[in-house]
């Protein structure tokens, strides 16, 4: 085979490849992320808030999805400035576990989640005051808490999780 023939055959290839893996890439179906709507957010916080108030207490409160990306974020007047970092990482902790983030508290020192943590950028917060958000038995989201104690960060995201 000549050099000619064996340089068209592999251009060939080349250019038979991608559209291949184009028409496979087409042919796999889209993954969606069910998560709590916009709407179902801003609902969430302001039952949050209104909990929060009503206890006499200052809170940010932060609503994400399944994968734990953020979906709205509230932080009340005279809330601290941390408090919407620390809401967001408990929410998140709530929803990649699907359980509320106060149980994670006993694993939260362990180097297997330390490690974990350090791969999310150490925005992993295993403690109290985030509780996911359920519908038919899966995790839609989560909304977290802070700027109180645990229990009244917790019992405020309770507050947010009921308007589901």
């Amino acid at each position: 085979m000549s050099t000619r023939a064996v340089f068209i055959a592999i251009f060939a290839a080349g250019v038979a490849s991608p559209v291949r893996i184009a028409a496979q890439a087409q042919a796999q179906p889209t993954v969606v992320i069910a998560g709590p709507t916009l709407d179902e957010a801003r609902k969430a916080l302001a039952a949050a808030v209104a909990a929060a108030s009503k206890a006499g207490v200052a809170v940010s409160c932060a609503v994400v999805d399944s994968r734990g990306d953020l979906v709205a974020l509230q932080r009340m007047d005279k809330a601290r400035f941390i408090t919407p970092d620390i809401a967001r990482g408990k929410a998140l902790a709530a929803a990649i576990f699907g359980q509320p983030s106060a149980s994670l508290e006993k694993i939260g020192n362990s180097p297997w989640f330390q490690n974990l943590n350090a791969t999310a950028q150490g925005r992993l917060y295993p403690v109290q005051g985030a509780l996911p958000i359920m519908r038919n038995n899966e995790t839609l989201g989560a909304i977290g808490c802070s700027g109180a104690s645990g229990q009244q960060d917790e019992d405020s995201a309770r507050a947010g999780v009921s308007t589901f």
